[in-house]
């Protein structure tokens, strides 16, 4: 962990010098830290009776990010029995944390001053909205978030950050116990029982996951990546213009980001397709869900991932499920997906690269 650290506080202050950034690393981030990890430990003494949880059957929600996996996960969390975790809960795992924070979260929710990241990035972030559970590894550094932002601008590579299955037995699992730890105390704090986890960089530990969770079941959402590379990379450039600024990046810099951002996505794939291929994929514990059919036949798709996860689905979710794939064919994306060109790539390339999805998943090769 302080490897991953110091070398992003490096090079936060070579590309951003004395800025808000730095210091945010320097100061706020090790604070946050120690406060995360002393109230994980305090939850020992203070809360020890989420010790006595299991987690049973969780359901996780893998494929690359812009496939549809939010969406499908704010849906399925929309079941009586999940406990989905919010931004709030994400920045504070620790059950002590969040007696310490919830009177300012609350306060922040009472005066409408939620919003993390906004809408025009691509990925609205709210304190009180539902999100993605892959951000927990950020707080051990154990997650390939950890490159897309400021350390993909190193010269250096970390390879460890995303080939997980290859790493060391102990330090696998002890990453999984980690996330462990953080489930049993989000379902001790909700009540609710039903882990459904978004976790789409955790393809990389799937071998490990499916180990360790022997009850888990897994959907990996397949979407055309002629699709999803542009509004990945528009996503990635947003958010740093919103966070950090672009201007100051080194054009060099930033096209070596750009490749190394495009080459983890061809990874990700590759590697889901190459564990298949070897049948180490169990049919029936998990699933390919075409993204095509979660766009176009919303009911269908959700009947298919209920049938197979065995997940509770009330009366109420059928109905939620009918007005969303009525509500879905309106839909208008509100940012700008920007022109391949504009990241140093081209159609040709990504059929080329990727001609293993497009021959394996039934998945047209064209831009749509």
């Amino acid at each position: 962990m302080l490897k991953i650290y110091f070398r992003t506080l490096v090079v936060t202050w070579k590309i951003y010098g004395p800025s808000k950034a730095f210091f945010a690393w320097l100061l706020a981030e090790p604070l946050l830290k120690f406060f995360t990890f002393s109230t994980l430990f305090a939850d020992r003494l203070f809360f020890p009776g989420f010790q006595k949880i299991e987690v049973k059957k969780p359901l996780f929600i893998l494929g690359h990010p812009r496939s549809g996996t939010t969406f499908l996960h704010h849906l399925l969390t929309q079941t009586d029995d999940a406990a989905p975790f919010q931004t709030w809960h994400l920045f504070f795992p620790a059950l002590t944390g969040r007696l310490f924070m919830k009177p300012l979260v609350n306060f922040l929710i009472k005066i409408g001053k939620t919003e993390v990241m906004p809408e025009e990035t691509g990925h609205k972030m709210e304190l009180n909205q539902t999100d993605e559970e892959e951000m927990l590894f950020l707080h051990n550094y154990d997650t390939n978030f950890v490159t897309i932002g400021m350390l993909s601008l190193d010269d250096r590579e970390y390879p460890e950050l995303r080939c997980h299955d290859e790493q060391p037995r102990d330090h696998r699992l002890r990453s999984m116990r980690f996330l462990d730890g953080c489930f049993k105390r989000h379902i001790y704090d909700t009540g609710r029982k039903q882990i459904i986890a978004q976790t789409h960089f955790s393809t990389f530990r799937l071998k490990t996951m499916l180990e360790f969770y022997p009850d888990a079941k897994f959907v990996f959402v397949m979407r055309n990546p002629h699709q999803v590379i542009p509004s990945f990379f528009s996503l990635l450039h947003n958010s740093i213009e919103y966070r950090w600024g672009l201007a100051k990046i080194p054009s060099d810099v930033l096209g070596r980001y750009n490749e190394r951002r495009y080459q983890d996505m061809l990874a990700l794939y590759r590697y889901f397709y190459e564990l298949q291929q070897a049948g180490e994929l169990p049919k029936e514990r998990v699933m390919v869900l075409p993204y095509e059919l979660l766009r176009t036949d919303l009911e269908t798709a959700f009947a298919r991932v209920a049938r197979f996860s065995g997940i509770t689905v009330s009366d109420e979710l059928h109905q939620i499920v009918a007005e969303r794939a009525k509500s879905q064919q309106k839909y208008h994306r509100t940012h700008q997906v920007k022109d391949l060109a504009e990241f140093g790539l081209n159609h040709q390339r990504i059929s080329e690269d990727f001609h293993f999805v497009f021959a394996e998943y039934g998945i047209e090769d064209k831009c749509q």
